[in-house]
């Protein structure tokens, strides 16, 4: 028999709690992400700095883009840590339930977030996400010895 110990306990409460987030990304992420390195027992990102390349791992690190006709613009990473990854957060929803449609008459329109989860636009919204952390992480300065930081 398997005995759940206070780490599995602590990701089951994780779990429970954020299943039902949905449709509100810029509510959620910073949140979501800080209560998953808790619950990993990993260090949370740090403060944001008034110098760029001193935000070695924090949310909303500014990335420059160089722009085909010349100009620069500004990215942001929705989560950094350096010499590791860049993570670009998405906020999805589930279906509503038949007791939801049940419920009422009209159900209420839910707002879906990026798109919902377990469908293909899900899977697109996903594709799409990965592509925009692939070009954060392009438009990364390069250090002396070419890596990315």
């Amino acid at each position: 028999m398997m005995t759940l110990n206070s780490s599995d306990t602590a990701i089951g409460s994780f779990v429970v709690r954020w299943q039902a987030s949905g449709a509100a990304e810029r509510a959620n992420y910073q949140l979501f992400l800080s209560e998953l390195c808790e619950v990993l027992d990993l260090p949370r990102p740090e403060p944001s700095r008034p110098k760029v390349e001193d935000n070695a791992y924090v949310f909303e690190r500014d990335v420059t883009f160089q722009n085909m006709d010349g100009t620069t613009s500004i990215g942001r990473i929705d989560l950094y840590k350096r010499g590791c990854f860049v993570l670009e957060a998405k906020q999805g929803s589930q279906q509503p339930t038949e007791e939801e449609f049940e419920l009422t008459a009209k159900p209420a329109k839910l707002k879906k977030g990026t798109a919902v989860r377990g469908t293909k636009g899900w899977d697109d919204a996903m594709l799409k996400a990965r592509g925009q952390a692939e070009q954060y992480a392009r438009a990364l300065p390069r250090t002396r010895v070419g890596r990315r930081f």
